[in-house]
């Protein structure tokens, strides 16, 4: 490719992936905030379960200045009246462990040894890293650690980590909502090359206009190989290595660590046969990662329809110290007792795959979020909400995982309105999704609930 036409082909790259994220987060504020009032209201769930005393502490100063300044801007003219309320970690009475094993890998001592994963997986709520940036930012501040963690090898874009994924269309991208394709990746999102179309690349860019800071040091890439694959890498126009990656039946990884984040690295592969990357990690050598694994339109993360060991490999090869699933706005349109049924099983199904693989680490469970739908000209809460929170923290005690109460955070019924009400607005016009505002308030909040309960876990050790 030459020089003019690589500069072209970034261009116009560049503005139409920032026509999309200004479409996606392009929020309208509107009027003034309703007068309704709406309680802290956890009624609907059985509390005789309920472990919510975890003591106060001191925290990173950078959580309670993001929930202060957030707190005095989106208060009513009615200052009694406030959009959010603190909202603790529930665990089931007999859970004695709780998060110290998570503390443990996260203590001092640990820390320089591995970094620490939190795979965060989530409907469309977390897309574009929303809610997981705020929560990495406040984490990665309080542990150490820089860059994305895991990424798919696709098209991304990234203005938090001021970093642009550019692919060839050579990339065969596989997920597994392709039938006769048995998803290999933890990310569900994989690329593939074949004999048919052997060469391919990807280019990982800084986005110079947005001033990058100090990130990721360290690329790894999972792939698997049914014969050889050479590849070349660049750092700029500069090639720091070439060779052949041999055939792999399990998921490997190619490393390559830097002295400081690379402007601009390139890959480029030709492949004898299929070659099929899993997934990018954009990262640091100590730390926590907050990983980002959005899955649009699902109810839960559908490792029953993937290879099973392929995603085990991956997990095999990283550090991992919770587990979060996100789920429950997709299924609140629905009222039949049957899909009910369907999600309770399904569900438990994830969780216990997750247990199976890694019965030592914890699990979270996100209750479904506040939504509203238009009755009578009058947006209210759908009424499915009680029954889906209500399953979702019943598998929460059961399975021995902490249950965070979403919708209580937000105000209970009828927050969705308030919170696309505000100015500036929390949710978007839709009332199902949270606004970058919205999403960076409960990553932050989020932070601060697990910080609180690790310290704690320290302090019981």
């Amino acid at each position: 490719m030459t020089p003019a036409k690589e500069f072209f082909y970034f261009f116009v790259t560049l503005l139409l992936f920032s026509a999309l994220l200004l479409i996606w987060e392009g929020d309208v504020s509107a009027p003034g905030l309703s007068s309704m009032t709406e309680e802290l209201n956890v009624d609907s769930i059985d509390s005789s379960n309920y472990v919510v005393d975890s003591p106060k502490v001191e925290i990173a100063g950078i959580v309670e200045d993001s929930i202060s300044k957030i707190s005095e801007s989106e208060e009513t003219a009615d200052r009694s009246i406030q959009l959010f309320h603190s909202t603790p970690l529930i665990f089931a009475e007999d859970d004695s462990l709780r998060f110290q094993l998570l503390s443990r890998k996260l203590s001092a001592e640990n820390r320089s040894v591995l970094p620490v994963r939190i795979v965060y997986f989530g409907d469309s709520q977390i897309e574009n890293d929303r809610i997981t940036s705020a929560l990495r930012k406040i984490l990665q501040l309080e542990y150490a650690g820089k860059g994305p963690g895991f990424i798919p090898l696709d098209e991304y874009y990234n203005t938090r980590h001021q970093l642009l994924v550019e692919t060839s269309k050579a990339w065969d991208v596989r997920t597994f909502r392709d039938r006769d394709f048995k998803n290999q990746s933890l990310l569900f999102k994989n690329a593939i090359l074949t004999a048919d179309n052997a060469e391919g690349w990807f280019r990982i860019r800084r986005i110079k206009r947005l001033q990058p800071q100090k990130d990721y040091q360290l690329v790894k890439l999972y792939y698997s190989a049914k014969d050889t694959c050479f590849v070349t890498v660049k750092q700029g126009r500069r090639e720091i290595y070439s060779g052949n990656l041999n055939p792999k039946d399990k998921i490997s990884t190619l490393d390559f660590q830097f002295n400081h984040t690379p402007d601009d690295i390139s890959f480029d592969f030709t492949a004898a046969d299929t070659f099929n990357v899993a997934g990018l990690s954009l990262e640091s050598e100590g730390g926590v990662f907050v990983d980002n694994v959005a899955l649009r339109g699902l109810s839960y993360p559908p490792f029953e329809m993937s290879d099973q060991e392929s995603i085990k490999q991956m997990l095999d090869q990283v550090n991992v110290g919770l587990f979060v699933l996100h789920f429950g706005v997709n299924l609140v349109p629905y009222t039949s007792k049957n899909d009910y049924l369907h999600f309770r099983i399904h569900f438990q199904q994830q969780i216990s795959f997750l247990k199976l693989i890694r019965p030592e680490v914890p699990i979270l469970i996100i209750g479904v979020s506040d939504m509203a739908q238009k009755e009578a000209g009058q947006f209210k809460t759908y009424s499915t909400i009680t029954a889906i929170k209500q399953i979702q923290f019943k598998l929460a005690m059961q399975n021995h995982a902490a249950f965070w109460d979403l919708q209580s955070f937000m105000g209970g019924e009828g927050s969705m309105k308030r919170w696309v009400e505000a100015a500036p607005a929390l949710g978007r016009k839709d009332y199902i999704h949270f606004s970058r505002r919205g999403a960076d308030l409960v990553g932050t909040e989020l932070a601060k609930t697990i910080l609180q309960e690790l310290k704690a876990s320290e302090d019981s050790l």
